[in-house]
């Protein structure tokens, strides 16, 4: 890509990169956008809605916003994660999280794993129905999603910090209350 030269202010030009093409920021994006669409809402169908629709809005807001690839990844996070809540608020309930996410088994796949696999799932997306939508969110982004503290802060509008703590304590929580159910 080659530099494209704007005004700075003061007669000489500075150098902002040129945008990567929209069809790079989905390619790079979309798994961890649907991946996350899928642990909040549990439904794959609604989720490949809501992954849509986020693409959608990114690509109507791209040239305004002009992301780079990196920073593309948490501002998509953010327009699913907004989406996403719209969704369960539309919906007014909650259905387990990340009982949906585990893929199909293969024909030569281990039948009694695959079995311990659905039941944990099971397990902790039933934990996970009593969370707080914040708690879950944090969960979702950090294990479904696999941000990092500084991207889910910047998807939550937070400090990395504050991320970091909410995110360590939702994740204790969640295996607190699974040792003690099991």
């Amino acid at each position: 890509m080659s530099p494209v030269a704007t005004p700075a202010g003061d007669g000489e030009t500075a150098e902002e990169p040129e945008l990567a093409p929209f069809e790079d920021v989905y390619r790079c994006h979309a798994g961890s956008v649907h991946r996350f669409c899928v642990s909040q809402v549990c439904d794959p169908a609604a989720a490949e809605d809501l992954t849509h629709e986020t693409f959608v809005k990114a690509f109507v807001a791209y040239q305004r916003v002009g992301p780079d690839l990196t920073s593309a990844r948490a501002w998509l996070l953010t327009i699913a994660r907004n989406l996403c809540t719209d969704h369960e608020r539309h919906r007014g309930r909650w259905r387990r999280l990340l009982s949906r996410l585990v893929q199909r088994p293969s024909a030569t796949g281990n039948v009694e794993t695959v079995a311990e696999q659905r039941a944990d799932i099971e397990r902790v997306t039933t934990t996970l129905a009593g969370f707080p939508d914040r708690e879950r969110q944090l969960i979702g982004l950090r294990v479904a999603a696999d941000l990092s503290y500084r991207e889910i802060a910047e998807v939550l509008g937070t400090s990395e910090a504050a991320a970091k703590v909410a995110t360590h304590r939702a994740l204790t929580k969640l295996r607190a209350r699974l040792e003690n159910s099991s």
